[in-house]
Protein backbone atom coordinates (compact mmCIF):
# COMPACT_ATOMS: atom_id res chain seq x y z
CA UNK A 1 0.00 0.00 0.00
CA UNK A 2 1.01 3.21 -0.70
CA UNK A 3 1.14 5.87 1.76
CA UNK A 4 -0.08 8.96 1.17
CA UNK A 5 1.24 12.57 2.92
CA UNK A 6 -1.22 14.87 3.89
CA UNK A 7 -0.74 18.06 1.75
CA UNK A 8 -1.06 21.17 3.70
CA UNK A 9 -3.57 23.30 1.86
CA UNK A 10 -2.04 26.10 -0.87
CA UNK A 11 -2.48 28.98 1.12
CA UNK A 12 -0.31 27.81 4.13
CA UNK A 13 2.75 26.70 2.23
CA UNK A 14 2.36 30.60 0.48
CA UNK A 15 2.36 32.07 4.27
CA UNK A 16 5.89 30.52 5.48
CA UNK A 17 8.13 32.36 4.01
CA UNK A 18 6.75 35.97 5.19
CA UNK A 19 5.94 34.28 8.35
CA UNK A 20 10.09 33.28 8.83
CA UNK A 21 11.12 36.49 7.76
CA UNK A 22 9.40 38.65 10.06
CA UNK A 23 10.78 36.33 12.86
CA UNK A 24 14.01 36.73 11.43
CA UNK A 25 13.55 40.90 11.90
CA UNK A 26 12.58 40.48 15.14
CA UNK A 27 14.86 38.41 16.88
CA UNK A 28 17.47 40.68 15.04
CA UNK A 29 16.07 43.79 16.24
CA UNK A 30 15.82 42.25 19.85
CA UNK A 31 19.97 41.49 19.76
CA UNK A 32 20.70 44.99 17.92
CA UNK A 33 18.73 47.05 20.68
CA UNK A 34 18.96 45.19 23.80
CA UNK A 35 20.78 46.91 26.52
CA UNK A 36 24.56 45.59 27.33
CA UNK A 37 24.87 44.46 31.39
CA UNK A 38 26.82 47.51 32.79
CA UNK A 39 29.50 44.71 34.22
CA UNK A 40 30.92 43.60 30.90
CA UNK A 41 31.19 47.04 29.40
CA UNK A 42 34.31 47.46 28.22
CA UNK A 43 36.99 50.09 29.94
CA UNK A 44 37.98 53.33 28.95
CA UNK A 45 41.60 53.69 27.69
CA UNK A 46 43.30 57.02 28.33
CA UNK A 47 43.41 59.52 25.95
CA UNK A 48 46.62 59.54 23.69
CA UNK A 49 48.76 62.64 24.05
CA UNK A 50 51.54 63.09 22.04
CA UNK A 51 54.33 66.23 22.47
CA UNK A 52 57.17 67.39 20.58
CA UNK A 53 60.45 67.91 21.87
CA UNK A 54 62.90 70.64 20.89
CA UNK A 55 65.71 69.24 19.30
CA UNK A 56 69.17 68.33 20.09
CA UNK A 57 71.46 71.49 20.74
CA UNK A 58 74.30 71.17 18.77
CA UNK A 59 77.35 73.41 19.13
CA UNK A 60 77.78 75.89 17.03
CA UNK A 61 81.14 75.30 14.21
CA UNK A 62 84.34 76.63 15.01
CA UNK A 63 84.86 79.30 12.49
CA UNK A 64 88.14 79.08 10.80
CA UNK A 65 89.73 80.56 7.58
CA UNK A 66 87.93 78.93 5.07
CA UNK A 67 90.36 76.76 2.60
CA UNK A 68 90.19 78.01 -1.14
CA UNK A 69 88.13 75.99 -3.84
CA UNK A 70 90.45 75.77 -6.05
CA UNK A 71 94.55 75.59 -5.13
CA UNK A 72 96.81 77.48 -6.40
CA UNK A 73 99.63 75.03 -7.57
CA UNK A 74 101.42 77.32 -9.35
CA UNK A 75 103.03 79.14 -6.46
CA UNK A 76 103.10 76.12 -4.93
CA UNK A 77 106.47 73.94 -5.21
CA UNK A 78 108.26 71.81 -3.19
CA UNK A 79 111.21 72.86 -1.86
CA UNK A 80 113.46 70.21 -4.09
CA UNK A 81 111.60 70.74 -7.30
CA UNK A 82 113.69 72.11 -10.34
CA UNK A 83 113.01 75.53 -11.30
CA UNK A 84 109.94 75.73 -13.86
CA UNK A 85 110.97 76.34 -17.48
CA UNK A 86 110.44 79.72 -18.66
CA UNK A 87 106.75 79.58 -20.67
CA UNK A 88 106.66 79.18 -24.19
CA UNK A 89 103.28 81.15 -26.17
CA UNK A 90 102.30 79.02 -28.83
CA UNK A 91 102.54 80.63 -31.85
CA UNK A 92 99.10 82.10 -33.01
CA UNK A 93 98.43 83.12 -36.19
CA UNK A 94 97.82 86.91 -36.51
CA UNK A 95 94.09 87.25 -36.91
CA UNK A 96 94.65 88.24 -40.86
CA UNK A 97 96.33 85.59 -41.72
CA UNK A 98 93.96 83.21 -40.50
CA UNK A 99 91.20 85.17 -42.30
CA UNK A 100 93.52 84.40 -45.33
CA UNK A 101 93.92 80.71 -44.61
CA UNK A 102 90.19 80.37 -44.16
CA UNK A 103 89.67 82.05 -47.03
CA UNK A 104 91.90 79.33 -49.03
CA UNK A 105 90.15 77.31 -47.46
CA UNK A 106 86.80 77.59 -48.35
CA UNK A 107 88.15 78.19 -52.12
CA UNK A 108 89.76 74.45 -51.57
CA UNK A 109 86.21 73.48 -50.28
CA UNK A 110 84.26 74.74 -53.19
CA UNK A 111 86.16 73.54 -56.02
CA UNK A 112 84.85 69.87 -54.36
CA UNK A 113 81.20 70.72 -53.83
CA UNK A 114 78.52 69.56 -56.48
CA UNK A 115 75.09 70.58 -56.46
CA UNK A 116 73.00 67.07 -56.24
CA UNK A 117 70.68 66.46 -58.94
CA UNK A 118 67.70 65.31 -56.99
CA UNK A 119 67.88 68.49 -55.46
CA UNK A 120 68.51 70.62 -57.95
CA UNK A 121 64.88 68.40 -59.73
CA UNK A 122 63.07 69.15 -56.23
CA UNK A 123 64.19 72.81 -55.98
CA UNK A 124 66.15 72.51 -52.86
CA UNK A 125 68.19 74.92 -51.51
CA UNK A 126 70.18 75.92 -47.92
CA UNK A 127 73.42 76.69 -46.00
CA UNK A 128 75.13 73.63 -44.07
CA UNK A 129 78.01 74.61 -41.82
CA UNK A 130 80.84 72.52 -41.53
CA UNK A 131 83.08 71.45 -38.95
CA UNK A 132 86.81 70.46 -40.05
CA UNK A 133 89.14 68.85 -37.66
CA UNK A 134 92.55 68.95 -39.32
CA UNK A 135 96.08 67.22 -38.02
CA UNK A 136 99.38 68.73 -37.64
CA UNK A 137 99.85 69.03 -41.99
CA UNK A 138 96.23 70.43 -42.89
CA UNK A 139 95.06 66.65 -43.25
CA UNK A 140 91.25 66.55 -42.67
CA UNK A 141 90.52 64.08 -40.10
CA UNK A 142 86.85 64.32 -39.40
CA UNK A 143 84.09 66.26 -41.19
CA UNK A 144 80.93 66.70 -39.07
CA UNK A 145 77.53 69.16 -39.94
CA UNK A 146 77.30 71.60 -37.30
CA UNK A 147 73.75 73.33 -38.83
CA UNK A 148 72.01 71.38 -41.29
CA UNK A 149 70.47 72.66 -44.27
CA UNK A 150 67.02 71.35 -43.59
CA UNK A 151 67.53 68.61 -46.41
CA UNK A 152 69.89 65.71 -46.02
CA UNK A 153 70.74 65.05 -49.45
CA UNK A 154 72.09 69.13 -49.49
CA UNK A 155 74.02 68.10 -45.69
CA UNK A 156 75.40 64.96 -47.45
CA UNK A 157 76.56 66.57 -50.72
CA UNK A 158 78.73 69.13 -48.12
CA UNK A 159 80.06 66.15 -45.75
CA UNK A 160 81.50 64.10 -49.34
CA UNK A 161 83.13 67.49 -50.19
CA UNK A 162 84.65 68.24 -47.66
CA UNK A 163 86.24 64.66 -46.92
CA UNK A 164 87.61 64.94 -50.59
CA UNK A 165 89.94 67.49 -50.08
CA UNK A 166 92.44 65.50 -48.41
CA UNK A 167 94.99 68.73 -47.55
CA UNK A 168 94.26 72.11 -46.68
CA UNK A 169 96.32 75.25 -46.04
CA UNK A 170 94.85 76.52 -42.92
CA UNK A 171 97.69 78.29 -41.68
CA UNK A 172 98.34 76.22 -38.42
CA UNK A 173 94.48 75.94 -37.65
CA UNK A 174 93.19 72.45 -36.43
CA UNK A 175 89.51 73.41 -36.46
CA UNK A 176 87.64 75.01 -38.90
CA UNK A 177 83.70 76.03 -39.22
CA UNK A 178 83.17 76.24 -43.12
CA UNK A 179 79.86 77.55 -44.34
CA UNK A 180 78.98 75.38 -47.57
CA UNK A 181 75.76 77.22 -49.55
CA UNK A 182 73.51 75.68 -51.71
CA UNK A 183 71.48 78.11 -54.07
CA UNK A 184 69.58 77.40 -57.29
CA UNK A 185 69.76 80.67 -59.55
Amino acid sequence: MRASVATPPYGLSRLKLPFALALSALVHALLMFWPAPVDQAAPARPALQARLQPPPQVPAPEVTEAAPLLKDTLTEQPADAPPAPAAVQAARPSPVSGARARERAQRQLNRHVFYPQEAIDRGLEGEVKLRLLLDERGRVIEAAVLAGSGHAVLDRAALDAARQIGRLEAGGARELLLPVVFRLD
